[in-house]
């Protein structure tokens, strides 16, 4: 393989919407549902509720537009810091943070995680919740 053909994230960028829109959007077929979102949130959500990691801060430096993840955190952290190898991740993310028009919806991962919690009806609090837990966005 040539060299030069080669893209790399954290130069090239990547169209942060279109890797949203494929893996974790809540399609009909859901075909990663499973792998990119429930197991991951069933896994983080266990070790959260043992209670041995908590703190003031948590600083997220994760692929793309990712946010899922980071909901088994805001009971346990204060604030939440996202830091982000490229400028059009963090937009996505504003979009989401700021309930604009055409931002993606990460409603389903409220819902996964509060049934999780066995609190199903609570989750469009969680979603409000994990909003005011990010405090700042940046580029790293």
């Amino acid at each position: 393989m040539d060299s030069q053909s080669l893209k790399f994230y954290h130069i090239h960028g990547f169209h942060s919407r279109d890797h949203l829109d494929t893996y974790f959007a809540n399609k009909p077929d859901k075909t990663f549902l499973h792998d990119f979102i429930n197991l991951p949130l069933e896994t983080l959500q266990k070790l959260m509720g043992k209670g041995h990691i908590q703190g003031r801060v948590l600083i997220d430096i994760s692929i793309g537009s990712l946010i899922h993840h980071l909901h088994p955190f805001c009971d346990f952290f204060k604030d939440i810091i996202l830091l982000r190898l490229h400028e059009r991740c963090i937009m996505e993310i504003n979009k989401w943070l700021d309930t604009r028009t055409g931002a993606f919806d990460w409603l389903h991962t409220s819902t996964i995680i509060t049934e999780l919690q066995g609190r199903s009806e609570e989750f469009e609090e969680k979603e409000t919740k994990m909003k005011e837990k990010n405090t700042k966005r940046d580029e790293v």
